[in-house]
């Protein structure tokens, strides 16, 4: 596990890949975001997004566990603050393969418990293309070093 102390402001850390199926869309939209566009292909191809596309929460979730594998399981991570600045960039469509970047952008030691710093990390999910699919940006505390 990295400290807190361990930690640089530029540390990108790299996440593998993920591909969302047809049934994972529908399945999650149908228990958590039933609208018509992420359920049925043809109220998606008359949606403005033109075909069945993932909720927006699927596609956070999706790219929220890869950060989780590629840096906050890797880390002291005490929890999260909050999330700042969630942007949808683009839409996710069956067949796409999503991966993830987190880059620590802010950090600095908490002032009423010097045991743990606040970090700021911003979550990039892209899909194979190389296209930005949504951002955000995670306020968080790890652990520092003892």
């Amino acid at each position: 596990m990295l400290s807190y102390d361990e930690l640089a402001v530029g540390d990108t850390f790299e996440a593998g890949e993920t591909t969302l199926t047809e049934d994972e869309i529908t399945s999650f939209a149908g228990e958590y975001d039933p609208q018509p566009f992420h359920l049925d292909h043809e109220a998606g191809e008359e949606s403005m997004f033109g075909g069945l596309v993932a909720s927006g929460l699927h596609t956070y979730c999706t790219c929220n566990r890869l950060a989780t594998e590629a840096f906050f399981s890797r880390v002291a991570f005490m929890g999260g603050r909050g999330v700042d600045e969630l942007r949808w960039q683009r839409p996710v469509r069956p067949g796409d393969t999503l991966s993830a970047a987190v880059e620590v952008t802010e950090k600095r030691v908490s002032e009423s418990n010097p045991e743990r710093g606040y970090v700021n990390v911003d979550v990039t999910g892209m899909n194979a293309e190389g296209e930005t699919v949504i951002t955000w940006t995670v306020l968080g505390m790890i652990r520092r070093a003892e």
